[in-house]
């Protein structure tokens, strides 16, 4: 008779859970591709580091969940949040221009022609609703294509 392991089961609203999913390549490719429903198909992607540095000192950092860069150069900033926050809307907005401004080159500015890779911001949400989001999917759109 062949022993059978116990399921395991991961908490992805815990720091440590998110780490164990979203960490795995092959999880996260799987879980962005089905996030997109064929309107893009993730083949490959890196891990980007999580913090960004202010400007100044008085406008801090900011630090990530997870930030991931596909293959086209697109980035996706994916956050977990587990309790109510206001504003949370403009926080994410707030994210994904921190990313977009950072894809500017220093000097020369010229020569870059404002050539803006696309940034997504997926935000996965646990007991809470979001206000303009559809109760019955969970889905909240922060900013209209």
């Amino acid at each position: 008779m062949v022993a059978h392991a116990e399921p395991v089961f991961i908490d992805p609203t815990t720091d440590e859970g998110f780490k164990r999913l979203f960490g795995d390549k092959v999880n996260l490719i799987n879980f962005l591709n089905i996030i997109f429903r064929g309107r893009k198909t993730i083949t490959d992607l890196t891990y980007r580091d999580t913090e960004r540095i202010g400007a100044t000192e008085e406008i801090g950092k900011v630090i990530f969940d997870l930030v991931v860069q596909i293959s086209t150069g697109e980035e996706i900033i994916i956050e977990m949040q587990t309790s109510t926050q206001t504003n949370l809307k403009q926080r994410m907005l707030y994210y994904a221009s921190k990313v977009i401004s950072d894809t500017a080159p220093k000097g020369n500015r010229k020569a870059w022609g404002y050539a803006i890779p696309e940034v997504y911001t997926i935000v996965l949400m646990d007991g809470f609703h979001m206000p303009g989001g559809d109760h019955k999917t969970g889905v909240a759109n922060l900013v209209g294509r």
